[in-house]
């Protein structure tokens, strides 16, 4: 601790107090630090599996538009023993912490539709999902090749798990009005933004969040999403809704891209749904999620890239 409050006063010219006031008071100083901690216990995480770990540097000399298009990540790793110039480019990510309000869970309604899409009527919502995404990229396809020439990308969505993904809910209630009755017994109080943010309400959402904004170099469609090409495993920080470190892994080549533009991803994925009823343990992930990084890796394998030295943070 004594170090801790003798770097806070030679960096910050300020006391523990005060430093303390301004984390509790800008909640975008906690999510950097969050999003820190995450990258670095990935890398202990990824290193402690026999990976080897090399930063990619977070703004190269020339801006972000000077970042390879194939190392627009945090890390390269690969395991000690591979043979050749093979990596794998892994983007680190936390969990959206406002995704309940995006949601409209702040609505006793809400959160009830949210949760039957979820459980009893999941074979429904899936099958609307999946037809409407295909319905959209026929339209976006239709328009693009009217002024284009080219291929348009292929619709290449899960059909299992469709969409932002739908994770499956179903045996943690005996019926549909047991669900209504199981929100109904928690106070309005319980539904307010506050709740969410303290994790005191009875739903949390496990969603990421990707709002950068690119232009795909193939159909020149401007989107808010990164591409798809950018890296090769999304790793996602659960700690903002379960209160530890703990990670899960996609291929990016297997997240369900956005319909009208299949060479984006989309912005928010749904990783898992937790619920008091269970007491918010985490249910089985769902294709493509992976606890297992090595898993990921030897199940979906995700595009190796060449090492680009030009592209390290060598700090």
């Amino acid at each position: 601790m004594e170090k801790l409050s003798d770097y806070i006063q030679t960096t910050f010219k300020i006391d523990e107090s005060k430093f303390l006031e301004v984390l509790k008071s800008y909640p975008n100083a906690r999510q950097n630090i969050h999003g820190i901690l995450g990258e670095m216990l990935f890398k202990d995480r990824a290193e402690s599996l026999g990976y080897e770990v090399l930063r990619i540097k977070e703004k190269p000399e020339g801006g972000y538009n000077a970042k390879s298009e194939e190392a627009r990540g945090d890390f390269y790793i690969r395991k000690h023993n591979t043979k050749g110039n093979k990596w794998f480019v892994v983007e680190c990510k936390g969990v959206k912490s406002n995704a309940e309000k995006r949601n409209s869970l702040t609505k006793k309604k809400s959160c009830l539709n949210l949760l039957l899409k979820h459980s009893f009527d999941r074979n429904k919502h899936v099958n609307s999902i999946f037809h409407s995404g295909k319905k959209s990229y026929n339209k976006s396809k239709e328009r693009w090749e009217e002024v284009n020439e080219g291929v348009f990308p292929n619709f290449t969505w899960n059909k299992q798990n469709p969409g932002s993904g739908i994770p499956d809910l179903n045996g943690i209630w005996a019926s549909k009005n047991d669900i209504k009755e199981w929100i109904d017994s928690f106070p309005l109080s319980s539904f307010t933004e506050d709740a969410y943010w303290d994790l005191t309400g009875p739903v949390r959402l496990l969603q990421t969040h990707m709002p950068s904004t690119r232009t795909d170099p193939k159909t020149k469609i401007k989107s808010t999403g990164p591409l798809v090409s950018e890296f090769s495993i999304l790793c996602v920080d659960l700690f903002l809704k379960t209160g530890k470190h703990e990670f899960v892994f996609a291929n990016s080549k297997k997240l369900n891209p956005q319909a009208q533009s299949p060479n984006h991803l989309q912005q928010n994925y749904t990783i898992d749904i937790l619920v008091q009823k269970d007491n918010f343990k985490r249910h089985n992930l769902l294709k493509p999620w992976y606890s297992d990084l090595d898993l990921c890796i030897q199940e979906t394998k995700p595009k190796a890239r060449k090492l680009d030295k030009t592209q390290l943070d060598l700090r």
